[in-house]
């Protein structure tokens, strides 16, 4: 046990999940084998022009990231979070669903209707209603492992994804990834989960930040879409994980707006986190932070590290899972349990439409 720690520090991680986060990499090294050999190759000759991917939860958050990785591609890249499919989505449209569970009804409706509009498809689960269809209906879908909370299984999904995809010319070779990038981001992962995990004896970053935010009302800024995708990662996270109110905004946007309520009152809870993928800040990012910074408790500036654009996206959202699974533990709650979640899904599978 390091120095640092209470004796009783991981008590109540009662189901595991500092153990699930430690053993992502080596997951995500598994996932990306298996999107290899489930390769996406375009059908019946027609042209892809837009790509949609449809997930809910932990699983939609796997098409923020790859919007966030793929910010360079020539195609456009949406990302749906309801039941309903788009009006737009036709033949020419690649609808990836992500469903970790395989019984996301949202998702499951939204698969319907592509398939009845005769999309291009990719389908990503570990079983039930959705590995079932692409079954039926000889759709390509890479069989996830399973077993996991999907909100911890972010890596297996996107490196699934990314191996699928990877000799898809429109996007990921588009975006300068190719196969060396994804295997050198899986080797920077694993160097940065033991950086930060607390086996040593000194506290590592994501530790003694979880530390400042221990009774505070974290808020995200992302500075670009990409950051925007983060930010909204971590708000779930500390929603999930900690069980803690956070909120997100994002640069230039907020300058606009939230700016005005930010500077108004002295904000005693609040601590900001900003997010940057590049080492420097924008101009106007800067005087926001000066104005905003004094009404604040704390401001944290976070730059993502990292030899590409992959892998600084993947800092900046990996450091945020660990980041709520301190504070969860700092506080003393299990980050595994999501007993709202389950109450809503119970009641509303019981209570008449």
């Amino acid at each position: 046990m390091s120095q640092y720690l209470a004796p009783s520090f991981f008590s109540p991680d009662k189901s595991g999940m500092y153990a699930t986060l430690k053993a992502a990499p080596e997951r995500a090294q598994a996932h990306f084998n298996r999107g290899l050999q489930t390769p996406f190759k375009p059908q019946n000759g027609k042209e892809i022009r837009h790509i949609l991917v449809c997930g809910m939860g932990g699983s939609g958050s796997t098409g923020d990231l790859l919007q966030a990785i793929c910010n360079q591609s020539p195609l456009p890249i949406w990302v749906n979070k309801s039941a309903q499919l788009p009006a737009w989505v036709n033949t020419e449209t690649l609808v990836i669903a992500v469903s970790y569970s395989g019984e996301t009804a949202e998702t499951l409706s939204c698969v319907q209707s592509a398939y009845a509009r005769g999309a291009q498809m990719l389908l990503l689960a570990s079983g039930g209603q959705l590995l079932a269809f692409a079954q039926n209906h000889d759709l390509a879908c890479v069989h996830l492992e399973g077993g996991l909370p999907p909100r911890a299984a972010l890596l297996d999904m996107l490196f699934a994804l990314l191996g699928s995809l990877l000799d898809f010319e429109p996007l990921l070779i588009a975006n300068g990834i190719q196969r060396r990038e994804i295997e050198s981001s899986l080797l920077s992962l694993a160097t940065l989960y033991q950086q930060w995990g607390i086996e040593g004896q000194s506290a590592p970053m994501p530790y003694l930040l979880a530390q400042s935010l221990d009774r505070a009302w974290p808020l995200l800024w992302g500075n670009d879409p990409a950051t925007a995708c983060i930010a909204q990662r971590w708000k779930n996270q500390f929603s999930e994980n900690a069980k803690t109110f956070a909120s997100c905004s994002v640069l230039p946007e907020l300058n606009h707006n939230e700016m005005v309520a930010m500077c108004a009152a002295y904000h005693s809870q609040i601590q900001l986190i900003y997010l940057n993928l590049e080492s420097v800040d924008a101009l106007a990012d800067r005087v926001a932070l000066e104005m905003v910074g004094p009404q604040l408790a704390a401001v944290h500036q976070i730059y993502a590290v990292g030899q590409s654009h992959l892998e600084r996206v993947l800092y900046l959202t990996c450091l945020g899972d660990f980041v709520s699974v301190y504070l969860a533990l700092l506080k003393e709650i299990d980050p595994t349990p999501i007993d709202a979640i389950n109450e809503f899904k119970r009641r509303i599978t019981q209570t008449p439409s």
